[in-house]
């Protein structure tokens, strides 16, 4: 069973966290464990692949909080969750009956892409500790967008290459049901939280101002 863990990372300028879009998950889900991983840990944490983050971090944040990601859901397991991702009702038990998780990232706009952002596993996963590994023995990360090095495409072409078959992979409206490109989900489905695109379209500058419960 995947533990109660909600996992949440920001890493940058404290000062505009989205606070905000993280208490919703706190108010929804008030008997999960939720961790906000910060600057702090990642100065102090003792990340495999701290090199990664170090040279990511001068070019895409949310680089950094991807190679992160990897390396919290191996170490701890748990639920890893977008910082500017919205909690719109309680998480339902059965999403963490299996080993792992995540879902796709719009199977129109984007058919086959496995989604980074809310990805959920139990600790010591094999396949989790293999990405670690893979990106260890990678020479640069920043040499593409970090969508393609270390987050949503990194994710799905490892996830064929190992033929890891322990992934659940939920349909994307569970988690992203407003897609960057304009598309959105108009069925009657369950929708656990919307996706805000922040690092897409920069707007974190007023993201964590807004009203968003």
């Amino acid at each position: 069973m995947i533990p109660r863990i909600l996992h949440i990372i920001w890493v940058g300028d404290e000062s505009k966290r989205p606070d905000n879009c993280i208490a919703t998950w706190c108010e929804h889900n008030p008997d999960w464990e939720v961790r906000v991983w910060g600057n702090q840990d990642l100065a102090e944490f003792g990340w495999i692949n701290a090199r990664h983050m170090r040279a990511m971090a001068g070019r895409e944040l949310n680089g950094v909080a991807d190679l992160m990601r990897w390396e919290i859901l191996y170490q701890q397991g748990g639920f890893v969750v977008d910082a500017d991702s919205i909690c719109r009702r309680p998480l339902a038990p059965w999403l963490f009956e299996g080993e792992a998780f995540a879902c796709w990232e719009n199977e129109l706009a984007r058919p086959g892409l496995i989604a980074a952002g809310y990805v959920a596993s139990v600790p010591e996963n094999p396949f989790f500790g293999q990405l670690i590994l893979d990106l260890q023995n990678t020479e640069t990360v920043v040499d593409r967008m970090a969508w393609q090095s270390v987050g949503p495409q990194f994710l799905t072409e490892a996830h064929r290459r190992h033929n890891y078959t322990g992934l659940t992979i939920w349909p994307s409206h569970f988690f992203i049901p407003r897609h960057f490109t304009g598309l959105e989900y108009s069925g009657q489905g369950m929708v656990f939280a919307d996706q805000e695109w922040a690092s897409t379209r920069r707007t974190y500058d007023q993201l964590y101002k807004r009203k968003v419960a």
